[in-house]
């Protein structure tokens, strides 16, 4: 009886998901980021990723020329909508060797594929060298952990937190049409690797759009004194994001990429009065959280269409 109910059980984890599923391991000892490391480095040993020195010579480029796919109109299943996500998600960030260590460093956040022949967008924020890198590499991957080299960035908009590159893919990639059409209270779906925990997929709606007065300390970073750039208009969702997400797509109910993970904003509890001296352990509650994507227009101001 006990063996019966093992083979029911194992039965049961062995088919719990529907073929082509991934199920992605955690925790120590789990190999998936040994795994990249060793493609990523086979990369660098061939000379075939893009070093942080020449891509850094790149990031002054404002604009491209690509050819975008018209935006999608027929709603997508449930189901089609996660695997049209999913291939389209393309990580991108580092590999580097930091100045307090021998060891090689594999850093990514999000990103997708707006045209099928290597045209990936992400955040303007990622793909600057990371904090103390003495020797770095910009390279990509596919959800499937197909390391995919740079071969160059194309336009750049830190002031719009908005970047496109180009990698090379042995495949065409799955691109995710820009829609502009979108407003409060339509529902959103977002593919991302949240604080590393890779493929989760959450489902919220658009709360609102807004735009600020100012450019934030990361936004203006790196720009000319007195630049004056046009305001970024952000949406705010419901969607679940966190440190990693940054650069993943947010789609709408066609499969249409309406923006990207940019931000988030707790509004933390205020300490109560004398809180240092008579509790120096209070720790804020948080009130709410907004999540804050550039949205597609914003990237749509980086391409011109090709003559």
């Amino acid at each position: 009886m006990r063996l019966l109910l093992c083979l029911i059980l194992l039965s049961s984890t062995v088919f719990s998901q529907s073929p082509g599923v991934p199920v992605y391991p955690e925790g120590r000892g789990s190999g998936s980021q040994a795994a990249l490391l060793k493609k990523a480095h086979q990369l660098r040993e061939a000379g075939k990723l893009l070093p942080m020195t020449k891509a850094s010579e790149q990031l002054s480029r404002t604009s491209c020329e690509l050819t975008l796919p018209a935006a999608e109109t027929k709603p997508l299943s449930s189901r089609e909508r996660w695997q049209r996500a999913r291939q389209a998600h393309i990580r991108v960030g580092h590999l580097y060797l930091c100045e307090e260590c021998e060891k090689w460093h594999l850093d990514l956040s999000g990103g997708y594929a707006i045209t099928a022949d290597g045209a990936v967008a992400t955040c303007g924020h990622v793909l600057p060298a990371p904090p103390k890198m003495r020797e770095g590499f910009l390279l990509a991957a596919t959800d499937d952990d197909e390391v995919l080299p740079v071969l160059e960035i194309l336009a750049v908009s830190r002031g719009t937190d908005c970047a496109i590159l180009r990698v090379q893919a042995e495949t065409p990639l799955t691109p995710l049409p820009l829609g502009l059409e979108v407003t409060p209270g339509d529902p959103l779906w977002c593919f991302s690797d949240p604080s590393g925990k890779r493929g989760y997929y959450s489902e919220g709606i658009v709360s609102r759009f807004v735009k600020r007065p100012f450019l934030r300390k990361k936004e203006a970073e790196g720009l000319p004194k007195g630049t004056e750039l046009p305001r970024p208009v952000w949406l705010e969702t419901t969607l679940d994001w966190a440190p990693g997400s940054s650069g993943s797509a947010v789609i709408d109910a066609a499969g249409n990429c309406v923006g990207h993970v940019s931000e988030i904003q707790p509004v933390l509890e205020d300490p109560p009065p004398n809180a240092g001296k008579k509790r120096p352990t209070f720790t804020p509650g948080t009130y709410i959280v907004f999540h804050q994507a550039i949205t597609a227009s914003e990237v749509m101001k980086l391409v011109k269409k090709k003559p």
